[in-house]
């Protein structure tokens, strides 16, 4: 009888560790040049980003940077190139907020974990400080 791979196992297992980890919604506070606090929520999951600023609700989405590299090595007898691509992302996003009246908030955050800093900027020129202690 043929013994499962290993790749196999690791990938079931893999699976029963995902299954069911739904990650927490990470809060985190606006503060602009006079120290109003709004506050905010992002939600890791879905990559979805909300917040309320002066009363007014703003929805959107973010998305984490990633990228690829490709390199080439000589291999074997004869030297020939082996191309190797690497899949990378980092801990840099970027998020797209709207409101339903139409007003429009740009953030870009570094995240690690529960944590974040960056800014908010609305089109008019108006920077929040993003702030996302991990609490």
């Amino acid at each position: 009888m043929a013994k499962p791979s290993l790749a196999l196992c690791i990938g079931a297992s893999t699976l029963l560790l995902a299954g069911g980890c739904a990650t927490p919604p990470v809060p985190f506070q606006l503060l602009d040049s006079t120290s109003n606090v709004q506050s905010g929520v992002i939600f890791p999951d879905s990559e979805r980003i909300e917040v309320t600023v002066d009363g007014v609700l703003f929805n959107g989405f973010y998305i984490v940077e990633s990228g690829a590299a490709v390199s080439q090595t000589l291999t074997g007898r004869r030297f020939m190139p082996s191309d190797t691509v690497t899949t990378f992302s980092s801990n840099s996003a970027r998020a797209h907020l709207m409101a339903e009246n139409g007003q429009q908030l740009s953030c870009e955050f570094l995240f690690e974990g529960r944590r974040a800093v960056g800014e908010c900027r609305t089109p008019a020129g108006v920077v929040f400080e993003l702030k996302a202690d991990g609490k």
